[in-house]
């Protein structure tokens, strides 16, 4: 593949690098750009900085190298800015990076504004058929013949364990399988990681959750759950505490699509969608500014709750 070997020539050849996910991150985002720093620093990389607008979840503190994971960019200039999991700058939540050169590794389908972006790029490695941005990392490690040790492991499996939803979703595909046996025999705990994802929720995260069950609602084919501004100002909690709200909806039979409306500020939206596989909510998405996956997507909109719900019921109901 051309456009691997570009990246791999690049890593090789430069010293310094920034690597950057998108805001809020998940264990994909985190987990990929962790191991790919210590893949660097094995490779006797010196000025390697791992970044993100948004402090790590508490679910993935765990994470070997988690503490690392700064918040503000140095001043210094960087020879490579690599984005993961993410390939529009925009929704890192910085506005530059002092780099010299620019290299994207993820799986989301790109939109036509983030089309312009990747052609000044000067490599990348986009799958949209990848389980996850980790399980490119891995391919970019392998290639680069970096040693996978027990802390790259580690990252690496909990990335495509959470982006195929503990290999149930989808986009669990026999690379994924394999890479991740590959990564136990590396010394990753399936058990370890599982409890510390899954199984170590803040009391404050289910009160939450409980406030938002309530809102549980099922038309046309469509569920959905809502979060509040309120519901999080009474339970002190965060954005990062609902990070796995859609998921509940979704279990809900006869239901094709699942939606979370998540109040991040007044009148402003952050929607969750979900597919049990027939609807490409990627696409619908995509109608609304946003993108993500045929199964899986996001964007934000704007508007009274009932309003920006009329708009995304109305977008659904014409492709189910």
């Amino acid at each position: 593949m051309k456009i691997f070997s570009k990246l791999l020539k690049l890593i090789k050849e430069g010293n310094s690098f920034l690597l950057v996910s998108h805001m809020n991150p998940d264990g994909d985002a985190i987990g990929a750009s962790i191991a790919l720093a210590m893949g660097l620093k094995q490779m006797g990389k010196k000025g390697i900085c791992v970044l993100n607008c948004n402090t790590v979840p508490e679910n993935l503190i765990f994470l070997p190298g988690a503490k690392t994971v700064r918040q503000a960019p140095p001043k210094k200039r960087f020879d490579v800015v690599i984005l993961l999991d993410c390939n529009d700058p925009g929704r890192t939540g910085f506005k530059e990076f002092n780099a010299e050169k620019t290299a994207i590794i993820d799986h989301h389908v790109m939109s036509e504004e983030v089309d312009a972006f990747y052609k000044t790029t000067d490599a990348c490695l986009i799958d949209t058929g990848a389980a996850s941005a980790g399980l490119l990392v891995y391919r970019v490690l392998n290639a680069l013949k970096v040693t996978i040790d027990k802390k790259i492991a580690t990252n690496l499996y909990t990335s495509i364990h959470v982006d195929t939803g503990g290999f149930r979703y989808s986009n669990t595909s026999p690379e994924a399988l394999m890479a991740a046996a590959k990564l136990l025999e590396a010394g990753a705990s399936p058990w370890d990681i599982s409890k510390e994802v899954y199984e170590n929720i803040p009391y404050k995260s289910i009160k939450l959750l409980g406030l938002s069950l309530a809102t549980v609602e099922q038309k046309d084919g469509i569920s959905w759950i809502t979060t509040t501004k309120d519901m999080f100002d009474m339970t002190g909690t965060s954005a990062e505490d609902s990070e796995d709200f859609v998921d509940f909806p979704r279990k809900v039979r006869n239901s094709e699509v699942a939606v979370f409306f998540r109040e991040d500020s007044k009148n402003v939206y952050k929607l969750s969608l979900r597919s049990k596989g027939r609807v490409d909510v990627q696409a619908v998405a995509a109608k609304f500014g946003g993108g993500g996956h045929k199964a899986a997507a996001g964007c934000r909109l704007e508007g009274t709750l009932k309003q920006v719900q009329q708009k995304v019921f109305d977008a659904l109901k014409s492709v189910i």
